[in-house]
């Protein structure tokens, strides 16, 4: 029994897993890839998304990795040109784009380094449930046996179920209000939250 199963290790599932990890509980980090995975998504992480990164201990992985920081941001509609320098977030002023090959892959090592068991390549076919409320998945590395596994709660941040039984029935997120950590030039990149305590009851 898992305290809790994070079912996708991308920018949203790893810091998720790993935040969770680090205040002891533990955790179950599932993906369908294999890291390092590029994919087809945004990568430009503004202001605050780089202070999470720093607040994590994990922005000198994304600097080592020569990825150049980003100042002022232009933006040309023809006739009308917008340019500026986005204020600091606590202390930090530079923006990054790092390829999600660095990225996510940084993420993932950081969340197996807090503790969190990290399955990568494993596919989530269905939701084990207790009534309405989720108490596990169900699924399977390549070429592996299908395999059940239970947790206090199920945390969904992917689209790796899209095409399975579990896509009809999303999977629950963190109860309460949320905060924004990692974000794209187009919006949040993910929000969560951290809860002190993991209850028994699945938010829908």
């Amino acid at each position: 029994m898992y305290d809790a199963i994070v079912v996708g290790a991308r920018c949203a599932g790893s810091p998720t897993a790993m935040l969770l990890a680090r205040k002891g509980y533990r955790v179950l980090l599932l993906d369908k890839a294999r890291f390092p995975s590029d994919t087809l998504s945004v990568h430009y992480i503004h202001q605050p998304g780089v202070a999470s990164l720093q607040r994590w201990g994990l922005l000198e992985g994304v600097i080592a990795s020569n990825c150049p920081p980003v100042r002022r941001q232009r933006v040309d509609f023809g006739p009308v040109v917008l340019e500026a320098t986005p204020p600091p977030i606590d202390g930090i002023a530079d923006a990054y784009a790092p390829r999600r090959t660095v990225l996510d892959t940084l993420l993932v090592e950081a969340a197996a380094a807090a503790g969190a068991e990290v399955r990568e390549r494993f596919t989530v076919e269905d939701l084990l449930m207790d009534g309405e409320r989720v108490t596990g998945i169900q699924g399977h590395s390549t070429g592996g046996a299908m395999v059940r596994e239970e947790a206090r709660i199920v945390i969904g941040l992917t689209a790796c179920t899209r095409g399975s039984p579990a896509a009809s029935r999303p999977l629950p997120t963190m109860p309460g209000p949320f905060a924004p950590a990692l974000t794209t030039r187009t919006g949040p990149m993910f929000r969560f939250r951290v809860p002190n305590s993991i209850s028994g009851q699945s938010a829908r």
